[in-house]
């Protein structure tokens, strides 16, 4: 659920948090709540899903959301932007997922929380472990994971640049 999503999320309620292929909004308006002093930045690549995403935030008037349009491999954000970056069921469509990932860490602020989501039903699933081993590639630590093998959330940290 969107609910259970955002939980695991850890939104402190001033966060900037990226969500990486929104799609139609599903998790948006939870997460938007979370944050009341914060924003988050809505992203994907197609501007219909966009669109579907903003009509559906508009309804209940929520209005600390952004809306960029854009490839995952090359995100239009500045260094360190974000404290909380957030995939459900999109890795797996990205053609370059060490790309994806590389951004990822460059627009997450150092010891920020990537938390990537996967669904039974998807044709693009990835692994547990496969996500895992991609995304250590790339300056994350795994810190939590939640579900099971098949329909799973896990938590990295980004922990390049740490000091």
């Amino acid at each position: 659920s969107a609910e259970k999503l955002a939980s695991r999320l850890h939104l402190a309620p001033d966060a900037r948090v990226l969500e990486v292929g929104c799609g139609s909004g599903y998790f948006s308006a939870t997460v938007a709540r979370k944050i009341p002093f914060g924003r988050l930045e809505l992203f994907d690549v197609q501007p219909q899903m966009l669109k579907k995403a903003k009509k559906r935030l508009d309804k209940p008037g929520i209005a600390n959301v952004g809306f960029t349009r854009g490839n995952a491999v090359s995100l239009p954000f500045s260094d360190n932007e974000f404290d909380t970056v957030f995939l459900v069921a999109v890795l797996g469509e990205v053609d370059d997922k060490e790309a994806c990932l590389k951004e990822t860490c460059r627009v997450l602020r150092p010891g920020g929380l990537l938390s990537i989501t996967e669904q039974p039903g998807d044709p693009d699933f990835l692994p547990l472990d496969q996500v895992q081993m991609l995304a250590q590639k790339h300056g994350f630590e795994m810190t939590e994971v939640f579900g099971s093998k098949r329909n799973y959330t896990v938590n990295f940290r980004n922990t390049s640049s740490l000091t």
